[in-house]
Formats: C-alpha cells, sequence, structure tokens
C-alpha cells in the first residue's frame, strides 16, 4: 500500500508542478507589464524558468514510470507528457508574441493532464487488486 502513496505524491507534486508552470507561461506577460511597479521581474529570470521544467520533467519522469511499470501498463499518460514537453520546447524555439505562452501553457496542462490520468489508473489498479479472488475471474 505504501507505494500508491508515493505514486499519489509524486502525481501531485508533477500535477502542482506542471499547473504552475501554465498558470506561469499565461500570467508571465501580463506580470511582466506590471513587474516594475510590484517587484516581480524575478519571475523572467531564465533560471527558475529551467528550474521549474526540470523539476516538472523529473516528476513526470518518475511518476510516469512508476504508474507503467507497477500499476496500469497504459501508454495514454506517457503521451500527454511527451507532448507536453515538445509544446513546451516549441514555445521557447518560437519567441513570438504569441507562440511561447500559448505553446507553453498548453504543453504545462498537458503534463497536469497526463498527472491526473495517470493517478486515476494507479486508483483503479489498486480498487482492482482489492477485490476477492473469485470476483477477479468468475
Amino acid at each position: 500500500m505504501k507505494s500508491h502513496f508515493i505514486g499519489f505524491h509524486l502525481d501531485f507534486v508533477g500535477f502542482t508542478t506542471s499547473l504552475l508552470c501554465a498558470v506561469h507561461c499565461a500570467a508571465l506577460p501580463l506580470l511582466l507589464s506590471l513587474a516594475p511597479l510590484t517587484g516581480l521581474r524575478f519571475l523572467d529570470n531564465p533560471a527558475i524558468e529551467q528550474a521549474v521544467i526540470l523539476l516538472s520533467f523529473l516528476f513526470a519522469s518518475l511518476a510516469m514510470a512508476q504508474g507503467y511499470r507497477k500499476y496500469h501498463q497504459k501508454t495514454r499518460p506517457l503521451w500527454l507528457v511527451v507532448g507536453g514537453f515538445l509544446l513546451i520546447g516549441s514555445g521557447h524555439y518560437f519567441h513570438s508574441a504569441w507562440g511561447e505562452p500559448v505553446l507553453s501553457s498548453a504543453g504545462g496542462l498537458s503534463i497536469a493532464l497526463a498527472h491526473l490520468i495517470n493517478w486515476k489508473h494507479i486508483r483503479q489498479s489498486a480498487t482492482s487488486c482489492r477485490l476477492p479472488k473469485n470476483q477477479l475471474n468468475p
């Protein structure tokens, strides 16, 4: 049961990190226009952005690998994570007024969705494992 607890926390932290990444990418243009007035200039620091992406990648990799190998063997969360990081990478490659915020936000939301789906599959796996043996194979 302890491994389900760890899987939940990895997905929860990964979901939270990815969601914050999406909010950061979507809100950054607005916040930067207000930054001189509010002291939020640190949000435009590339080191912070790279750290958040690295943390998202680390948590997503660990959570998806654990969920896939130990619990559900479903590939949809894996593909959503890959697509999400491709969108984030594309957003950083296309430096246009709309490209980076839109693509990076979509990537963060895709990764957050992957964590939710992975967590759902892990919980379904845990539920099916608790059924009596005579109900698993009627």
